[in-house]
């Protein structure tokens, strides 16, 4: 994992270099002095850029990048001005670099922040091969073209850890991107949970540790009588030897389609808490995930909730003592399947739990809090890395 004090921003563009050794980089034949390296294995996940924000204008002085796209170009004059303009079809406009390269014979890494087209995301459901088009221009001189054909993956895939032998990249944190606290789906959520319980307190504050769980129920109460059920189904995408990557179904999506799979229920899950001031944790296991949350700031002991039985009937597995007093009107099939969801999650964790010492691809504590310190925004959150007019293109 990354170290707290490691920015985001710097994390990735270190990425590219290591992921160029470690995934196979092919980068283009030198034209002219410059080439191309699309990391990994000339493949581009946008979710890398979208979960995080932009950069101020001139933050970079040779592009505020992911890394993912990196262009080496040799300075054949001292103060050499060079215009990099990068087009495909699923940007909403091209990604430009303005640089002046100081020094004659050095190579510099030029790094375009690709600016997505959310509609044109939005119609790629499956990996799909599209062709990006380099414009190189140094001074007033004529541009040079390269175009290189790659495999560009749909916003719902989240890459999460890139591996060769003993190298890796721990992309893990890449999860909490898809957990958004602003959604119009946790919206209704919290709306439809504060009519069925107007005595909780459904904001950010104190709270003791049964009005936490009590707020948490509420919200698998709406959940289940909106009629989301767990979907049977292996998110999984890749599993090495060379990439790791996962498919997740967005919060409109769940909540329209009233399904989701360990890791989409336990995303939305988390998004909500962490509207309601719940610090919680995504927690992957091999081929499966589960939620995690605090119930006191001292984060003594998590609770642990198994999302796959939301949507779950006729449990025999009876309430917490205590647990009652903090509701009314509650369902009791949405109570009896949360209180099965704790003591199921326990569980889980208790047989797991030795798993998360090792560095394993498939054994990933993700701390929501953390995520956000470190940078990860939600996918829709304003200042993203996307250009305003792709949101209408």
């Amino acid at each position: 994992m990354l170290s707290v004090q490691t920015p985001l921003r710097r994390f990735l563009a270190l990425l590219a270099c290591a992921i160029a050794g470690v995934a196979g980089v092919k980068p283009c034949a030198a034209a002219s002095g410059w080439s191309i390296s699309i990391s990994p294995d000339d493949a581009l996940y946008p979710v890398l850029d979208l979960s995080q924000r932009a950069g101020r204008p001139g933050e970079a002085r040779y592009g505020d990048g992911s890394g993912m796209i990196a262009v080496e170009v040799t300075a054949q004059s001292a103060n050499e001005a060079v215009h990099l303009s990068v087009s495909t079809a699923a940007l909403a406009e091209p990604a430009v670099v303005d640089a002046v390269l100081p020094r004659a014979g050095e190579r510099y890494t030029l790094r375009p922040r690709l600016r997505w087209s959310r509609s044109a995301l939005a119609r790629i459901a499956t990996p799909q091969n599209t062709v990006v088009e380099f414009r190189l221009q140094r001074g007033a001189a004529a541009a040079e073209v390269q175009r290189r054909e790659i495999r560009l993956h749909p916003l719902s895939e989240a890459l999460y850890y890139v591996r060769d032998g003993k190298d890796h990249v721990d992309l893990g944190w890449i999860f909490a991107a898809y957990a958004d606290p602003n959604s119009h789906v946790i919206d209704r959520i919290l709306q439809e949970a504060s009519e069925r319980h107007p005595f909780l307190s459904l904001k950010p504050g104190p709270r003791t540790p049964a009005q936490t769980t009590a707020a948490v129920y509420a919200v698998w109460e709406v959940l289940q009588l909106h009629g989301v059920r767990y979907a049977d189904e292996d998110p999984g995408l890749a599993r090495g030897p060379l990439v790791w990557s996962q498919h997740v179904r967005l919060h409109d999506d769940v909540w329209e389609e009233r399904r989701a799979n360990c890791i989409d229920g336990s995303l939305l899950l988390a998004a909500a808490l962490e509207r309601l001031g719940i610090r919680s944790v995504l927690l992957l296991v091999p081929r499966h995930a589960l939620l995690a949350f605090h119930t006191d700031a001292r984060k003594s002991s998590p609770v642990f909730v198994e999302t796959t039985l939301l949507g779950a009937r006729q449990l025999a597995v009876r309430p917490r003592p205590g647990f009652v007093n903090e509701l009314s009107l509650i369902d009791s099939d949405a109570l009896e399947s949360f209180s099965a969801a704790l003591v199921a999650g326990q569980a889980r964790y208790a047989r797991e739990a030795a798993g998360f010492g090792q560095k394993k691809p498939d054994y990933q504590w993700i701390d929501l809090a953390t995520a956000r310190a470190y940078g990860i925004i939600p996918l829709a959150a304003p200042g993203a890395a996307v250009a305003a007019a792709g949101q209408s293109r």
